[in-house]
């Protein structure tokens, strides 16, 4: 091999693993469907992920790490729902797979967007005055977050969790300020607090974030102070209704 050669293909070669290390995140495989029915729900770990009939809403949201009232896009994002089933290269993070799925938004639907800054109505919470009421829980493994008849139960898991499942079903938005960033185990059940005439109406009561406000304070022991706060909004630029074939 001639010295020319020999340095195209060493330029070559570096090129190419310079390209490996910054393309953009992507699962190793992935498929998208219509889902019209079915329960809802995903299952995260380190090599998978699942979506089970999940509102483009709801999969933007989860993609780009924020609750749904921080994105900002078509009406019909909350009633056009897939299922997607994607499989990772290597073990990843949940920040890793967020990094994959947007990946995968941008090849399927074509989705761009921006960020910016707006004053949204929140609910603030903050450690109360005698500490919080959770258990830390540092087992190794993927955490648990179920929920039942208006309760839900964390095993192992992050209050992220949490305040991004109550901010869907009640849409207003939830903003940890508690400092807490471990896991954890914790149960909020908020039947105690809902009446008769509130379960007939059926659907999320308007009287919903005061429910949950006095439920997080007696049962877990936080603050919550309803605030106007500036937060990080996501807006969508472009979106297609339909992904391309799998």
């Amino acid at each position: 091999m001639t010295r020319l050669a020999s340095i195209t293909l060493g330029a070559a070669t570096f090129l190419a693993v310079m390209n490996a290390q910054t393309a953009a995140p992507a699962f190793e495989v992935a498929t998208i469907r219509p889902s019209q029915s079915g329960a809802r729900g995903a299952e995260i770990t380190p090599n998978n992920l699942i979506l089970r009939n999940t509102s483009l809403l709801d999969i933007v949201a989860f993609a780009y790490g924020v609750q749904n009232v921080q994105i900002s896009g078509p009406d019909w994002l909350s009633n056009t729902r897939f299922e997607i089933q994607a499989k990772a290269g290597m073990p990843a993070s949940r920040d890793e797979m967020r990094a994959m799925l947007q990946t995968l938004l941008a090849e399927r639907f074509k989705v761009t967007v921006h960020r910016e800054k707006k004053d949204l109505s929140a609910l603030v919470l903050t450690l109360g005055k005698n500490g919080h009421k959770l258990q830390e829980n540092s087992v190794e493994g993927s955490p648990s977050f179920t929920t039942g008849r208006l309760t839900l139960t964390g095993n192992g898991a992050t209050l992220a969790q949490m305040t991004e499942f109550i901010s869907r079903e009640i849409g207003v938005l939830i903003v940890d300020r508690t400092g807490l960033t471990g896991r954890y185990n914790y149960k909020l059940d908020i039947n105690a607090f809902v009446t008769d005439e509130m379960r007939r109406a059926g659907g999320p009561p308007m009287e919903a974030p005061f429910i949950i406000s006095q439920a997080v304070r007696e049962q877990l022991g936080f603050t919550v102070d309803s605030s106007k706060v500036p937060v990080d909004m996501v807006v969508i630029d472009h979106i297609e209704k339909e992904p391309t074939e799998n």
